[in-house]
């Protein structure tokens, strides 16, 4: 009886792991195909201001929270409770008990990991005017729905003023609190607006849309420790304003950084499908249309991973006889080891497309998201070009039209371009000045590995 059992388990256990590999890896095999789409909006005129320093992206989360007096609304990929995450539901608190009404959704998997046993994080769900969940939580009875993911990142106060980009909600992007070469490079916008049809009211609808999914899970509140974690808070808060008192100015000094802003002709906001399942690809049909309505296109992306459709794209792009640039990171130093994996496998793949492709290498990894078209249209968002933000997560894009943004941001990237190996499609390369790449041998040895098998789960990267 004693083998009976034992055996019974055996066998239960690998067809339970059978069930959690097939439900994992399969669905997202099925890709949709593009669809027919209405149109794309018209966005209004808007206030801008790029935010490409991580101190900087801080101090403006803490300007915007301070600044609120009705609402505000947190979305966001990737929260943890370390020093930046504590400032955050340090200032958020603090406008909670200002009367803010403060709305918080974060993606299930961060959420399961770092927010939900957190006795800061109950504490401040146990504020009356707080609202937390978490999209599409860790749910291993329906293994085929953990692929989907909410990848937005978003700040939005009282409705008139946003922040949207690709940062997350951590250390590695916000605050000077890691080493410089630990901290990611990273971009977003800050966009100040009021009226119909603008970006933030499409912004503000999307959030509504978005919190209202059945598949969101609410943090309820946790009264253990509550007066503790809460004065915790509270004591951050005071420290908050001492570290950093610029983000405290008064009305008048605030009004003259806001002078600072570029008046942007249009703002648009682009996203994906919401629901956690497989999407077809509106968002990356958006950016494509964009793209084939100009000549000098320059992408920069973390990494790059394409299926046989967004290869064939690309090639119609460079075939149109477009000048196609692609700015990512190098092997050698880029942070997601599947990501220069799947790109060392892949590279001739790209540049048989016709686009020439700068690795950058400057001691920091790159998570910039950007598209630059011509000399007037630049797009800042969430979006990688990976087949994961095509097909599976949730993804946000501003599509701004301003010259002095889209002027600036070359300008920014001739500078990675001195950091870059060059690749030109008849493969030829060269190394720009500053290019500071050497491969540690731990690196060729893990990419060497993952190499061999990786094929099997690109569709998931």
């Amino acid at each position: 009886m004693k083998k009976v059992i034992t055996k019974s388990i055996k066998v239960f256990a690998l067809l339970l792991v059978l069930y959690l590999l097939i439900g994992f890896l399969v669905p997202p095999m099925f890709q949709k195909g593009p669809i027919a789409l209405d149109s794309a909006e018209k966005g209004g005129a808007e206030q801008v201001l790029c935010i490409d320093d991580n101190r900087e992206a801080l101090l403006w989360r803490l300007r915007l929270i301070d600044g609120a007096e009705r609402e505000l609304v947190l979305s966001t990929f990737d929260f943890r409770v370390d020093n930046s995450g504590k400032d955050m539901l340090a200032a958020l608190y603090h406008a909670a008990e200002r009367g803010v009404e403060v709305r918080i959704l974060v993606d299930g998997i961060a959420g399961d990991r770092y927010l939900r046993r957190n006795e800061l994080v109950g504490a401040l769900a146990s504020v009356p005017n707080v609202q937390i969940k978490l999209y599409n939580p860790i749910d291993l009875l329906t293994p085929w729905k953990l692929n989907y993911r909410l990848h937005d990142k978003y700040l939005i106060a009282d409705g008139k003023r946003y922040l949207l980009g690709g940062r997350n909600t951590n250390d590695l992007f916000l605050g000077e609190y890691k080493e410089e070469k630990d901290r990611n490079i990273d971009r977003e916008i800050l966009v100040c607006a009021e009226g119909e049809n603008s970006s933030t009211e499409a912004l503000r609808a999307y959030f509504a849309e978005m919190w209202e999914l059945p598949c969101n899970e609410a943090i309820g509140g946790s009264r253990k420790d509550r007066e503790t974690a809460l004065q915790t808070l509270q004591t951050r808060y005071a420290v908050l304003r001492e570290t950093y008192p610029e983000a405290y100015l008064p009305s008048e000094r605030e009004t003259e950084r806001e002078n600072e802003m570029i008046k942007a002709e249009s703002v648009v906001l682009l996203s994906n499908p919401i629901s956690p399942k497989n999407k077809a690809p509106v968002l990356w049909q958006r950016l494509s249309d964009i793209m084939e309505r100009g000549e000098r296109i320059l992408i920069e992306t973390p990494y790059i991973i394409c299926n046989d459709g967004m290869y064939e794209t690309l090639t119609d792009l460079c075939a149109g006889g477009r000048q196609l640039q692609i700015m990512t990171n190098a092997a050698e130093s880029g942070a997601n080891p599947f990501g220069c994996t799947d790109y060392l496998n892949e590279k001739h793949n790209i540049l048989a497309t016709g686009s020439e492709i700068f690795e950058v290498s400057c001691g920091q990894s790159l998570h910039t998201k950007t598209i630059l078209v011509d000399d007037r249209i630049s797009i800042v968002g969430s979006y990688n070009f990976d087949i994961r933000s095509t097909y599976l997560d949730t993804e946000l894009m501003l599509v701004i039209d301003s010259p002095e943004l889209n002027q600036s941001l070359r300008e920014d990237a001739a500078v990675r371009a001195a950091q870059s190996r060059h690749t030109l499609p008849d493969g030829r390369e060269s190394k720009g000045p500053s290019f500071r790449g050497e491969m540690p041998l731990y690196k060729k040895v893990g990419y060497f590995v993952l190499r061999l098998f990786i094929g099997l789960f690109r569709h998931l990267l």
